[in-house]
């Protein structure tokens, strides 16, 4: 006695294509280090910059000074490279997520408008001795301007 295969669900379906697509795992070891790579950047940056004020304006050495200086431009340097990791890492996973919930919210779509069925109750019969309304058919558009479903301009 043979069994006949069960269809898989759409949820089935969606994660076995889902892991077919090789997309990387957003939640990997990699993003984590970079994530707290930025972070700790940005720390340094805001420390090394707020330790630069004081040291430039406690002496009255212009060397002492301009050291002091470059280590403050070092600070906001990796403060800005640290904000610009962290940033481009922490979207990198949303938008992946988001990427994916709208191919799979598409595929929905695409699914319930190819079925016969459900395609049938979205349109509704006219009723018995009524002629449906005719279709809104938008003027004819002036010379010379394009035609993109925005309202006329008054002249």
């Amino acid at each position: 006695m043979t069994s006949t295969p069960v269809p898989a669900s759409r949820a089935d379906r969606f994660v076995r294509e889902l892991a077919e697509l090789k997309i990387p795992d957003p939640a990997a070891a990699r993003t984590a280090l970079w994530l707290r790579l930025g972070g700790l950047l940005m720390t340094a940056g805001l420390v090394l910059g707020a330790l630069a004020f004081p040291l430039a304006h406690a002496t009255d050495n212009s060397l002492a000074q301009g050291d002091a200086l470059s280590l403050g431009l070092g600070g906001i340097t990796a403060a800005v490279v640290g904000a610009a990791l962290f940033l481009r890492h922490s979207l990198t996973g949303f938008l992946r997520f988001w990427l994916v919930r709208q191919s799979y919210d598409l595929d929905r779509l695409g699914e319930r408008l190819s079925d016969p069925a459900v395609a049938a109750k979205t349109v509704d019969p006219p009723a018995r001795g009524v002629d449906p309304p005719a279709p809104e058919v938008d003027p004819p558009a002036p010379e010379g301007e394009p035609r993109n479903g925005a309202a006329p301009s008054p002249r």
